[in-house]
Parts: structure tokens; sequence; C-alpha cells
């Protein structure tokens, strides 16, 4: 018996030697010094390892992003500064917008926010930072990373980081936001949290975190996803922006699967349009090859995103494809071509656009042109839209339209533009020219409006009078400034009364 026990207690023995021995063994073997690897390139292969053991059926370890040091936001631009500050409504509108973004309830300070976006007003990001750290208000917190995305701020890279790390707590839709802002700000900090949500079950995470990492992240990031194309659990939705984000990530290892894609007519129109365009962003030069042949295929979806993939080429390699492209039979792929056009100048596409200004069936087409043929700046497209204003046949709504391209494009024939307003001013059948062509004189405050303003300013019409009060606000023509007075001093003015008042910075009693 005694023999028995003493054997059983050495064979224990040897099993517990025998399993710990590969242990040592490794800890023996391993090298004296290992490189260690970038961030990026840590995040991306501990992301790939998760995602491996996930789909084996072992649960992986969550991978937590560094969350970096709070830091306020950075001085505004100034020149983003000098613009927005123009657009003022009056002497007061910085003091009013700080005592909204203080004291405003939830609806005030939405409106606010979202002027300033729409005037890409960088001056209130002090403020809206102190907010955005007192605020337990979700709806206030989205319109904030909202704002500091477009300003493309990276303030609240802390919070971000924080959030993705562990978002499971907090609505979808405040993640959303929270993504968007990470890939606006380029927050590389992100990406192991990132790419950690690529194997959430949720849906949005999985959406949200694709897109962001096509925004931020690099080779290391593409190489996982590339990875992508062969999972089978995949929905077509998913499976079409994995290719659309290796094109943003310009995946290079990814153009064989790309071309196979793109010219397989069993796979859906819009998975080979985006292998198309991602091919494109891409850039190799045999794809360039296999582009072209592709713009001679029958679905107007893939020859659409053919030349949305071909304008990353150099000009002279793809002017005359994009050139077809606005002859096209498919009104969607004339749209992308005149795009194209814009995006690489091509002043040779001026006559055909000229004549689908003219003639296109599709006004959506027509009016795509306008802001094309300003850009370009050719003597050809200057006279025709100079043409289009003093067209009595051309409706007002055209007009409107070319005006606004004009002065988009700061190429603008201000003496025909002036004789326009004016004869909108004594037509009160022509308001909403008038008030148009009011509001782009707004938009592009100079000196040389302020006549204009004043013809504003004695209508009889208070729409009219209150868009030359705008008008006056953007420009500050001193030359008006007794007018205005009169306006704020007139009782009967109504409106226009305490728009003047406002403007001038007098407290309405």
């Amino acid at each position: 018996m005694k023999k028995a026990g003493i054997c059983f207690a050495l064979l224990s023995l040897l099993l517990v030697c025998q399993t710990a021995a590969p242990v040592f063994a490794q800890e023996a073997s391993a090298p004296s010094a290992v490189p260690e690897p970038s961030a990026a390139a840590a995040a991306a292969d501990d992301a790939a390892d998760a995602i491996s053991g996930a789909q084996q059926g072992s649960a992986p370890a969550a991978v937590k992003a560094h969350v970096p040091a709070a830091k306020r936001p950075k001085s505004p631009d100034s020149k983003k500064a000098a613009e927005a500050e123009k657009k003022d409504s009056g002497k007061n509108t910085v003091k009013d917008n700080r005592e909204t973004i203080k004291y405003g309830i939830e609806s005030d300070i939405l409106t606010l926010f979202d002027t300033l976006m729409k005037n890409d007003d960088p001056r209130f990001m002090e403020e809206a930072y102190d907010l955005f750290q007192v605020t337990q208000n979700e709806t206030v917190k989205k319109k904030l990373l909202a704002y500091f995305s477009k300003m493309e701020d990276p303030c609240l890279e802390d919070y971000a980081v924080t959030m993705l790390n562990d978002p499971y707590d907090e609505s979808d839709s405040l993640v959303t936001e929270v993504f968007k802002y990470t890939a606006a700000v380029k927050c590389k900090d992100a990406l192991p949290a990132v790419m950690e949500l690529l194997q959430s079950d949720n849906e949005t995470y999985f959406n949200n975190a694709l897109t962001t990492a096509g925004e931020i992240g690099g080779e290391p990031e593409a190489k996982v996803i590339a990875g992508f194309l062969d999972r089978e659990d995949l929905s077509v939705p998913q499976r079409q922006n994995v290719v659309k984000v290796l094109g943003k990530l310009k995946a290079k290892e990814t153009v064989p699967e790309l071309t196979t894609l793109a010219q397989d007519t069993d796979e859906t129109s819009f998975t080979r349009a985006y292998a198309a365009q991602a091919l494109g962003e891409i850039g190799v030069q045999d794809s360039l090859k296999v582009l072209e042949s592709l713009f001679g295929d029958p679905d107007p979806i893939v020859r659409q995103y053919v030349i949305s993939g071909i304008k990353h080429y150099p000009k002279s390699s793809v002017q005359n494809t994009i050139i077809q492209g606005i002859k096209d039979g498919h009104y969607r792929v004339r749209l992308e071509a005149i795009k194209a056009a814009d995006s690489l100048k091509i002043a040779d596409a001026v006559p055909y656009l000229v004549y689908r200004a003219k003639h296109d069936p599709e006004g959506v087409v027509k009016e795509a042109c306008y802001p094309v043929i300003a850009k370009l700046n050719t003597s050809e497209g200057n006279e025709y839209l100079s043409s289009v204003l003093k067209d009595k046949k051309a409706s007002d709504s055209t007009k409107a339209k070319v005006c606004d391209a004009l002065f988009e494009a700061d190429n603008v024939d201000e003496n025909t533009v002036f004789t326009l307003a004016e004869e909108c001013l004594k037509d009160d059948k022509r308001k909403p020219l008038r008030y148009a062509i009011g509001k782009l004189f707004v938009k592009y405050a100079r000196p040389q409006y302020g006549d204009m303003c004043g013809k504003y300013l004695v209508s009889k019409d208070a729409a009219t009078v209150g868009t030359g009060l705008d008008i006056f606000a953007a420009g500050k023509y001193s030359q008006l400034t007794e007018k205005v007075k009169e306006i704020a001093a007139n009782d009967r003015a109504g409106a226009n009364q305490r728009k003047a008042k406002h403007i001038l910075g007098i407290d309405d009693e």
C-alpha cells in the first residue's frame, strides 16, 4: 500500500514538471532585447489577435487605449475669427453669445452652435469647452462634439478615448458623435479602442469603428481590415464599407482582391462600384487600365464610381475619360464627372459644361455646372455666365444660382450684378432674387457694396430694408451710419427698428 502511495506521488510530481517545462523553456529561450513595435502596429496586432481569438471561440481580453491628458482648446484661427466677426449681427454679438452659452436653455444653445458652425466661427471654443465639462444634457454634448469636430480641435480627445474604451452604457447616438469627433481630429490615441470595437456585435459600433479606422488608421490597420474581405458573417453593407475603408487606407496589398470584386458581375452594383473607387484611391498605375475598361460597363453605378476613382490620378492621364463622363447617358455619371472636372481643374471641360448648362434635361446637372464653370474662370465660361444674368428669358431662380456660383468663385462681374440688383429693387415681383443677391452682399461683404446697401435701406419694402441692415452690419459702411440711426429712431419701423438698435449697440428699452 505504501509502495502504491509512493508511486502515485512520484507520478504526480512528474506530471507537474512536464507541464511546467514548456513555460520555463520559453522564458529561457527569450531574446535579451526585442525592439518595441510602434503604438499603432501594437494596437493593430492586438486587435488582429483578439479578432482571431473571437473567431476561434476564445474570449479575448479587451484592448484599452491610452487616455491622453486633458487639454484646453487651441487659440482660434485668426483669419477664421476675422471672417466670422464680419457676420456678427451687432456690436454686442460676442457678449450675447457668451451669455447664451453660459445661461441659455437647450434650444438657445443648439440654435447658437448651429449658427457658429455655419459661420465656421472659432471664437467661442473656450466657452464651449467649459460648458461641455459641466453639462449633463446629452443633446447639448452631441452638439458641442459636432462644433469641436467642425473646428478640428483636439481638446476633447481625453473624453473621446475614455468613452471608446467603454461605450456600452452610453446611447448609440452619443457614441456615434464621439466616433465622428475622433475621425475629425485624427485622434491616433483612440486607435486601440477603435480596433477593439471592430469585434463588437453592435452593428453601430462596428460600422463607426470601421469608418473611423479608415480616417485615422494606417498600414497596420489596413492589414487587419483586409482580412475582413474573407469574413462570411458580414452583411452586404458592412462588406461594402470594408471595401471603401481599404481605399481610404490605400491598402495596396488588397489591389488583386479589389480588382476581382470590381470586375465580378455577380457582385452587387455597389460592391463593384466601391471596389472601383478604392482602386482609384489606392492609385496603383496598373489599376488605371482596369478602371478605364470598367468605364464601359453597362451599370451606371459602376461608371459613376469609376469616375470618382480615376480623379485621383494625374489630370493628363484621365482628362479624356472625365470629359466623356460629362456626356454620359446617365445623369449620376454626368454629375460625378462634373465634380471630377472641378477637382482636377480641367479647363478643357468648359465647352462641355456650358453645353450641359444650356441643354441638359436634368436641372440638377445644369445647376452643378454653374459653380464649376465659374471656378475654372475661362473667357468662354465667364461670357456664358454673364449672358445668363443679362438674358431676359432666363428665370430669376437660375440667375440667383449663377450669382451664387460667381460670388463663391470670387469671379463676379460686379457691375452686371449691381445692374441686376437695381432692376429687382424697382420690381416687387422679383423680390426673391432681390433678397438672394442681398444675402450675397452680406456673405461676401466688400467696400464697394456700400452704394447697393444704401439702395436696400431706402426701399419701401420692410424685408428689403432688413436685408439692407444685414448688409450694413456685415460691411460696416460708415457713410450709412446716419441712415441706420434714422431707422433705429423710427418707432414705426417695427422689427427693423430693433435690428438697427442691435447693430448700433443701442439698448432697446
